[in-house]
């Protein structure tokens, strides 16, 4: 009875000591974890900054070439496609080969001419000279310089009504990199079937120009990294088209939202803010 009494206040003497060390374990456990966790974070912001520095080096080094070749290329390039169009008007009456030929030629050409630009507006950064535009009919003015090759895809839904707050030349940049793209997704779809819908709406105090193309479409994997600067999954380019869309949009104080679905197609929308102004 007496050992068994001594026992037990042995243990209760013990108990509180007991209470201690399981708290410390504990303790111990959870700022281990703690640390674990604040450790991969650092890694993480460490592997996010050496991957920024990495690119920020390439882009340099690209705008570095781009201004020493730019000039000589684009001479060549630009009487490529003058020559191209002459071709093309000479020879109505040819056989379609050929004019297939030529069309594919200046449209190559066109291909180069805008790679080379947009290597050369990424490495520099210009400031937007914003105004109003009436922006319904400064999208029938763009279309209509385009190419037949892609206006015959196009059908219109100019609902928006309004002004925007712009840089025309710059908003002219983003919107035909969008344009050529969806051009691009409904080439490899088929000329036949490709189809492209442009619209326009006004939602509060934003504008939403939409470029929708029943093209491929792209992976969830694909559509989060388009505005990663040098990703492509094109055979051509370099994969500055929709950074620089990206930067744009970001000067005009707005965005640049994709939806995309693999197989069904992708509805980029440039994002302006509104001037308050219903077009005339």
């Amino acid at each position: 009875m007496e050992s068994g009494t001594l026992l037990l206040r042995v243990f209760l003497a013990l108990l509180p000591l007991l209470a201690i060390g399981a708290w410390w374990i504990v303790l111990s456990h959870e700022s281990r974890e703690l640390a674990e966790r604040d450790l991969v974070t650092s890694l993480e912001k460490l592997r996010q900054a050496q991957q920024e520095l990495a690119s920020n080096e390439r882009l340099a080094a690209i705008g570095q070439i781009t201004a020493t070749v730019s000039h000589e290329l684009r001479n060549p390039l630009g009487t490529m496609v003058t020559s191209t169009d002459i071709l093309r008007r000479s020879l109505k009456n040819a056989d379609e080969p050929v004019t297939g030929e030529l069309q594919r030629l200046q449209r190559n050409a066109w291909r180069c001419v805008r790679i080379i630009e947009d290597l050369l507006d990424f490495s520099r950064k210009h400031a937007p000279v914003m105004s109003p535009v009436a922006i319904d009919r400064w999208v029938k003015q763009q279309l209509s310089e385009e190419d037949q090759e892609i206006a015959h895809l196009i059908t219109l839904k100019l609902d928006a009504g309004c002004d925007v707050l712009a840089d025309a030349e710059r908003l002219r940049q983003a919107f035909s990199n969008v344009l050529q793209n969806a051009a691009q997704a409904c080439e490899e779809r088929g000329k036949q079937s490709g189809q492209i819908i442009i619209s326009t709406q006004r939602l509060r105090d934003r504008v939403y120009l939409s470029v929708s193309d029943n093209g491929g479409g792209m992976s969830q994997d694909v559509a989060d990294r388009v505005f990663e600067p040098l990703f492509s999954t094109k055979a051509f380019g370099v994969g500055l088209g929709m950074p620089l869309v990206k930067r744009i949009m970001e000067q005009h104080g707005g965005d640049v939202l994709i939806e995309s679905q693999k197989g069904v197609g992708t509805t980029v929308s440039l994002v302006l803010p509104c001037a308050g102004k219903r077009e005339p």
